[in-house]
Formats: structure tokens, sequence, C-alpha cells
């Protein structure tokens, strides 16, 4: 799909009808995302749902009988910069996805909370959107309620596993995922050896020398797909081969990791959110144009996370009678608000799932492990609620 680069002001275009009522002709939601700039490959594909969710909907009909329409504002990874972009949508903006990443959360969507507008955090972990509610939804439970059950449920496949190694990025949320694999750790009495990965490495073989002079029985990579797999290529290098006592988080299962990380990469397992061994109609529909647009390459992990978004936006609009009355703005932002932060059997891409006070607690996760370049299932973890 083209690419939305631009700004907008407003989330609806309107026209005045008898009486002097404003009605909303075009639903248009801003997504305030990292199009240009160092993580602008995940912006891209974060947009890309946002869209193909956009033309599904208006193919069948619209919203509320009106057509929607995704329109992207980048921030280009810039906290100030996302922050002027929010102040200008929240002076006449019904809602709002994004924004992304981190650093732009915390500086922009104190803006959105404070004009009462809801922007919704999809790519985020809780912590990150927590601050927020009533005026944002989180995509998952807490960090450490939803990771170290699944760490503990990697590990236990492997008895003989006494230490491991945590390679641990300082960058937005991944040093609180690397937390919560820490409580998995602690839990299983094993022992962790952390190793910190610089944001600005280019080489890796020292910090995977240092790493296994402690001779760890296995691995836990927290840091982006490209430095990920140069460092199970280092391992590889230098003896390793128990592949699948490799264990890659979610935010490195993209396309970088496996053309950079190509057949070294092969018995590694990942955790991911996603799961595309399986199969409906709109998920099978929605993986083969992603693949058809991207080079046949698999669904990233967060790349339904906006198609959602706007199909529950679709749904608050629809189920609450929001019209896009610009004199009814302040009553209607809070009418989405309320709905998506207790909305029950919302039927995702993949999956149905609650919010229950803002936050999804009902979706499992997977890991998977790598089998001819392609993610095959090992596990199915489902949330104790």
């Amino acid at each position: 799909m083209k690419k939305l680069v631009g700004v907008l002001v407003l989330l609806l275009v309107a026209s005045t009808a008898s009486f002097g009522q404003v009605v909303a002709t075009e639903w248009q939601i801003p997504f305030l995302n990292s199009l240009t700039g160092a993580i602008a490959s995940i912006g891209e594909y974060l947009e890309w749902g946002a869209e193909y969710a956009a033309a599904e909907i208006n193919a069948a009909g619209g919203i509320s009988g009106k057509p929607v329409k995704v329109v992207g504002v980048d921030t280009a990874l810039d906290p100030q910069k996302g922050s002027v972009e929010m102040a200008k949508i929240v002076k006449d903006g019904l809602v709002a996805l994004g924004p992304v990443p981190e650093p732009v959360i915390m500086a922009a969507m104190p803006i959105a909370v404070e004009a009462g507008m809801v922007s919704i955090t999809a790519s985020t972990s809780y912590e990150y959107a927590a601050p927020y509610f009533p005026w944002t939804v989180s995509w998952f439970p807490a960090t450490k309620e939803r990771l170290s059950p699944l760490i503990e449920t990697w590990l236990k496949q492997y008895p003989e596993i006494k230490s491991v190694v945590q390679f641990v990025e300082p960058y937005g949320a991944w040093p609180g995922m690397a937390a919560a694999h820490t409580v998995a750790l602690v839990n299983l009495k094993l022992k962790e050896i952390k190793i910190d990965v610089p944001t600005d490495a280019v080489t890796f073989g020292p910090i995977v020398v240092k790493a296994l002079a402690q001779k760890p029985d296995a691995v836990i990579l927290a840091c982006n797909a490209e430095k990920a797999a140069k460092i199970i290529k280092e391992l590889k290098n230098l003896g390793w081969t128990k592949m699948n006592h490799i264990l890659v988080f979610s935010s490195a299962d993209t396309p970088e990791l496996y053309g950079t990380g190509g057949k070294d990469i092969e018995g590694v397992q990942i955790y991911n959110y996603t799961n595309d061994e399986l199969s409906n109609p709109r998920w099978d529909a929605f993986k083969k144009a992603y693949m058809a647009s991207h080079k046949n390459t698999q669904v990233p992990s967060l790349a339904p996370n906006y198609y959602d978004a706007v199909y529950m936006i679709k749904e608050a609009i629809e189920k609450t009678g929001v019209t896009g009355d610009l004199k009814k703005l302040k009553e209607e932002r809070r009418k989405i608000a309320d709905y998506i932060a207790n909305i029950k059997g919302f039927k995702g891409l993949l999956f149905e799932w609650d919010n229950v006070n803002g936050v999804a607690m009902t979706k499992p996760t997977y890991i998977f492990e790598i089998k001819n370049g392609k993610k095959k299932l090992v596990f199915e973890v489902k949330p104790k609620i």
C-alpha cells in the first residue's frame, strides 16, 4: 500500500447539514509514527497494517456508512516533533493512533491526556501505556505477568540448563522485557549472566567472547534484529551448537533477523504474539497481501496491531453512536475511551480478546523454532486469568 506521509490536524472532514449540525463525511485517523529515521522499517509495516484495515473497512461500507482514511504523521523518532504534531491533532481530533516509539509516547501522550483524546499506543508495553489510561489502552498485560511464564515454558524444555546469558540493548521497552525474563530465571533458580549490547555497536565478537567465558547453557537475546543475528553468527563461529538453547525476543522477529542471520539462525527459538500457522479468512488474506508487498517475508509480530486498532475505533464509533459533530467533541472522545477500555469479545485479526480497565487480558503468546527459514510452532502459552 502507498505510504501516507503528512500532517493532519483534524480527524474528520466535516460538512454542515441542516440546522447547523456538523457531520462526518470521511473519518480521518492520524497515525503518529516513525516513518523516517532509524526504525522506519518498523514504522512502515505498522502503517501498512492500519492502511490495510482502512481499505478493508471501506470495501465493506466504511464506518457508520462513511469512508475511513489513515494518515501517517511522521515523527522521525523525534520526541519534540511528536509533541508538536500531537498538539496539532488534539485541537479538533476525535481519536488517533500511536505514537511510535516509546520516547515519542512519553513526550506526546501527556498532550493527548490533557486534551482528553484517545491515542492508541498498540505497539508498546503495558508499562509505557498505563500512565496514560483511560486515553489509551495496552495491547498486552503487565510485562512480568506476560513474559515470565513464557520464558519458564521455554526453559522447562531443557532441564539441563543451569545458567543463561542475556544480551540486553538499552532501548525503549526492551530492558523491561529483559527484566521480565530475569523473573523467570529467578523463579527457576537459574544463574543469569547479563551482557549489555551498546546501541551503537557494529561488531560483537568481544561481548560474545565475554559471555562464553562464563560457560552458559542458554542464551536470550533482547536486542534489535540485526544485532541479534550478528550475535548468533558470532556464537556459532566460536563453537556454539545448541541452537534451540537460543531464544530471540519478539521485537527482533523482523525481516532483518532472517536476512542477516541466514542459515546461521536455523534451530533458534523465538517468542511472539502472532502465529502464522493460525488460519481464518481475514488473517489468511492479510498474510497473503503482506507477503505480496514485502518480498514474500513473513508478517512481523507487530504488523497486525494497528490493523486491529483501526477496527477497535470502528466498533467504538458505531456502538456508541459517535457522529463526528465537533460540538460534541469532548463527549464523543469520552465515549470512545470508555468503550475501548472494557471492550468484550473484540474480534481481532488472529483471535478474540477482552479489555479489562484498558488492558488486553486474554491473548496467547507463542514459542517457535526456525526451520528452513520459517517459524514452526513449539508452544502456545495462554494467559492465566
